[in-house]
C-alpha cells in the first residue's frame, strides 16, 4: 500500500505542480496584457514570491509550517466566501486577486502534501469548497432569477477553474493518506522509544 501512496503523492504533487506553472504563466501574460510593464512585473512578483516562499516552508519544515497552513488556509477560505458575498474587492478594478489568493496558497499546499497527505488533502478539499461556495454566491443573483449558466459555465470563470484541481488533488491526497495511515493531525506524535533492557 505505501507504493501505491507514493504514486499517488507524487502524481498529486505533479499535478499541482504543473497547475502552478500553467496558472502562473496565465496570470503573468493576463497581467502584461492589461497592465503596463512595471505594474505586470510588480503583480507577477506579488504572486510569485509568495507562491514560492510558502512552497518552500511547506516542502523543507512540514511539521513547524502544518498549524500555519491551517490558520492560512480557514483565513483564505473565509475571505473568499466573504469577498463574493459582499464584493470586498473589486475584481473589476484590480483583477481576480482573491482567486489568485487561493491559488498560491493551493499551490502550496501541494508541497505539503509530500509529507503531510492527509492534512494537505484535507486543507485542500475545504479550500476548493470554499471557492466553489464562492462561485456560487456570485451568481446568486442570476440563480435566485433562474438565469444563472450552468455548472460548467459557472465553472469556466476566473474564480471557477481553480475548483476542479483542488478538488481532485486534494482527494489523491487524503486517498494517498489514507493508505499509509496519515492522519490530518497539525502535529504527529513522535514516536516513544522504549528503553534498552
Amino acid at each position: 500500500m505505501t507504493g501505491t501512496a507514493r504514486v499517488l503523492r507524487y502524481a498529486a504533487v505533479t499535478l499541482m505542480t504543473l497547475f502552478g506553472l500553467l496558472g502562473g504563466m496565465f496570470a503573468a501574460a493576463y497581467a502584461f496584457e492589461d497592465l503596463g510593464p512595471w505594474a505586470a512585473l510588480g503583480s507577477t512578483s506579488a504572486v510569485a514570491v509568495p507562491t514560492t516562499v510558502l512552497s518552500v516552508v511547506a516542502f523543507r519544515s512540514p511539521e513547524r509550517a502544518a498549524p500555519w497552513f491551517v490558520a492560512l488556509t480557514g483565513a483564505v477560505g473565509l475571505f473568499t466566501l466573504l469577498d463574493a458575498g459582499l464584493r470586498v474587492v473589486d475584481a473589476n478594478l484590480v483583477g481576480p486577486v482573491v482567486a489568485i489568493g487561493v491559488f498560491a496558497l493551493a499551490v502550496s499546499l501541494g508541497f505539503l502534501g509530500l509529507h503531510r497527505p492527509a492534512l494537505a488533502g484535507l486543507l485542500l478539499v475545504l479550500l476548493g469548497a470554499a471557492q466553489f461556495g464562492a462561485v456560487v454566491l456570485r451568481f446568486s443573483g442570476e440563480l435566485a432569477g433562474g438565469g444563472a449558466p450552468g455548472l460548467g459555465n459557472m465553472l469556466a470563470t476566473s474564480s471557477g477553474v481553480i475548483v476542479v484541481p483542488l478538488l481532485g488533488v486534494g482527494i489523491l491526497f487524503l486517498v494517498a493518506g489514507a493508505l499509509t495511515h496519515d492522519t490530518p493531525r497539525l502535529w504527529h506524535p513522535r514516536p516513544t522509544t522504549h528503553p534498552a533492557h
